[in-house]
């Protein structure tokens, strides 16, 4: 479940992300990361086979200090989890450009 105290905040990084205001890049194994002014960010979607569960984990790193938590495909943020994980893909990919001359 996403935090009370984090919901603003993550809607905000939707949009901001939506709006390309930060910067998400790939890292390894269906990651991701944002650099932004003092923080890092980190984004990841694991799927369990032992329990056939989709887990999103996020995490913010501010001056040492790290706050994880997860939301897992039972849960009612999920959805907003995957609309975000999926808008930090096109952002990381920069699909605008691969995509300016699909039509032309």
């Amino acid at each position: 479940m996403i935090p009370k105290k984090l919901r603003g905040f993550v809607e905000k990084l939707h949009e901001s992300t939506e709006d390309e205001k930060i910067e998400w890049h790939e890292g390894g194994d269906r990651s991701y990361f944002c650099n932004h002014k003092d923080h890092t960010l980190y984004f990841s979607n694991r799927f369990d086979e032992d329990t056939e569960v989709s887990t999103f984990r996020f995490e913010i790193e501010t001056s040492g200090k790290s706050t994880p938590f997860t939301v897992s495909e039972h849960e009612a943020d999920y959805i907003q989890m995957k609309n975000l994980f999926e808008a930090t893909i096109v952002n990381a990919n920069n699909v605008d450009e691969d995509l300016d001359d699909f039509f032309d």
